[in-house]
């Protein structure tokens, strides 16, 4: 072989119109639809001027797909020529194949270590040379791939345009001879039934026979071909679908099983087009996104080019997307739960309940229009909770509602101090639980201390207040906050002596005061005056 070699680039062509090629490959005259068909090296070298003509027919490696369908092929067969004139052929065609299915037909060919000398000239040398086609209902396709490919030495990337290359050669009655070999890559067909791709060289020898320029048709060499026919387009068949259901706001994807699609296929819900719809190769399955619905019942429906499928049920479910929220009443209520809250607004039917703060409400309704629903609230910590309508396939946020604490009675442990004057005036710190900022009274000898009037302790387990006038005696303190009354607790008013004219506080020993009479008084000041 050759020391130079030259890639062959991939090119793949699809839904190719008939004539595509000026040297034009027939399209295969095939009996049915759905044949297919390939051919390996084909040499068809006859021709040329006197003793110089060359010779060399034969077809290495060929099949056509069963008529019952499945797939016909041969495998490493030697390409390797009886009686050639002028000619030297030899390689290996790797493999020919042909497949029918019921959706796609296919076809290809492989070459390998392939060479071809005429006239004493390598003309052709082939590293690795493949081609193949498939045909589905709607749509074919053809590719070509190959390695190291040169003619007459020269490195060449094969492509549709012919490409004429030559080199010098000795012929008997001709001066200035030349071997020339137009190498091309032919495709024909039509969109929906039948391609077919080869590769090719043309030979031809030229010179001058001493009167005129001359030229004489070798023949020609196929390297390469493959072709098919698209099998017959049918209805697609059905056999499920999953999920089978899915949110009315669309977005899922599911998975279609059955026969017969084609990568045109659509799928309709209730028929509203699906959308990102992708066939597996072998037509048996599908993959597509649902679109927007209606909560309840849908008919899902593929069609092809050969019809369409009976319909597979799937059903939408609500999922809040539609649902808008005008109002929540009340908006507040107690820890403990037990409030019943009415929402208003629209789009609610299929809702199926009512969280708080992810905690499910009780006794949940909605009107038959969707634009009511009642819920009784469960119990959750104090604070804002957020409130969402639950749906089968999602929620809706409702707002918020606030949950206050439990209000609880107040309770008295002691009081500092607890006794005083009848005069009242006396600061007293009662200390207890349940005390309320701003929310608590005193009740002390009949009368009530206003919350104004009461300092309670942020912790609210402590106040104090200021104690009323009071007849000596015990009276009874009671605390009152919006969570009900407190225990009582005796406060001692405590009666002054009595004082006849003046009286006076004298101190004595170990911090004490003496409260004097008038009586008393007037004995002392008149013991002062006495002459000593």
């Amino acid at each position: 072989m050759g020391s130079v070699r030259r890639r062959l680039s991939v090119t793949s062509v699809g839904l190719l119109v008939a004539g595509a090629a000026g040297l034009g490959l027939a399209p295969p005259a095939f009996a049915a639809p759905g044949d297919a068909a390939a051919r390996g090296v084909v040499l068809d070298l006859v021709g040329g001027p006197g003793d110089e003509s060359v010779e060399a027919q034969g077809t290495f490696g060929s099949v056509t797909a069963p008529p019952g369908g499945g797939t016909n092929n041969e495998t490493s067969v030697d390409v390797t020529v009886s009686d050639p004139v002028n000619v030297v052929a030899a390689g290996t065609v790797a493999e020919v194949t042909a497949t029918r299915g019921q959706i796609t037909s296919s076809a290809s060919s492989q070459l390998a270590d392939f060479t071809l000398s005429v006239l004493g000239v390598e003309v052709l040398d082939v590293s690795e040379l493949g081609v193949t086609t498939q045909c589905r209902a709607g749509n074919t396709s053809a590719g070509a791939t190959g390695d190291d490919i040169t003619v007459f030495g020269q490195p060449i990337t094969i492509t549709d345009t012919a490409q004429e290359f030559s080199a010098n050669v000795t012929v008997t009655g001709l001066t200035g001879a030349t071997l020339h070999a137009v190498v091309d890559r032919q495709l024909t067909g039509t969109p929906n039934n039948v391609i077919g791709i080869n590769v090719r060289a043309v030979l031809s020898v030229a010179g001058f026979d001493g009167v005129e320029p001359v030229r004489f048709s070798l023949g020609q060499v196929i390297l390469a071909e493959a072709s098919c026919q698209s099998p017959s387009a049918v209805p697609p068949t059905v056999s499920s679908i999953s999920p089978t259901s899915g949110p009315q706001s669309g977005g899922q994807q599911v998975t279609i099983t059955g026969t017969g699609f084609a990568p045109n296929s659509t799928v309709t819900f209730d028929g509203v087009a699906a959308t990102n719809v992708v066939v597996t190769t072998d037509g048996t399955s599908l993959t597509a996104v649902t679109p927007l619905g209606a909560a309840g019942p849908a008919a899902v429906v593929v069609t092809t080019a050969g019809g369409s499928a009976p319909p597979l049920p799937y059903t939408y479910l609500a999922d809040g997307s539609g649902a808008e929220v005008t109002g929540l009443a009340p908006g507040e209520g107690p820890t403990a739960g037990g409030t019943t809250v009415t929402i208003t607004g629209s789009g609610f039917t299929g809702a199926t309940g009512v969280n708080f703060a992810g905690v499910a409400g009780a006794g949940f309704t909605v009107n038959p229009a969707g634009t009511t629903i009642t819920v009784v609230t469960p119990p959750n910590p104090a604070g804002p909770a957020t409130v969402a309508l639950v749906f089968p396939a999602g929620t809706a946020n409702a707002g918020t509602f606030a949950y206050r604490p439990v209000a609880v009675a107040p309770t008295i442990e002691s009081l500092s101090p607890n006794q005083g004057g009848t005069a009242g005036g006396t600061v007293v710190t009662v200390r207890g639980s349940g005390f309320v900022p701003g929310g608590t009274t005193v009740g002390l000898c009949g009368r009530t201390i206003a919350a104004a009037e009461v300092t309670v302790a942020t912790d609210g387990r402590s106040l104090t207040f200021r104690t009323p006038p009071c007849a000596a005696g015990d009276a009874a303190v009671r605390v009152t906050t919006p969570g009900g009354r407190s225990n009582e607790a005796a406060f001692h008013y405590r009666a002054n002596l009595p004082v006849t004219g003046a009286s006076l506080g004298l101190p004595i020993a170990g911090g004490l005061t003496m409260l004097l009479t008038g009586a008393a008084l007037l004995l002392a000041a008149r013991n002062r005056r006495k002459p000593v």
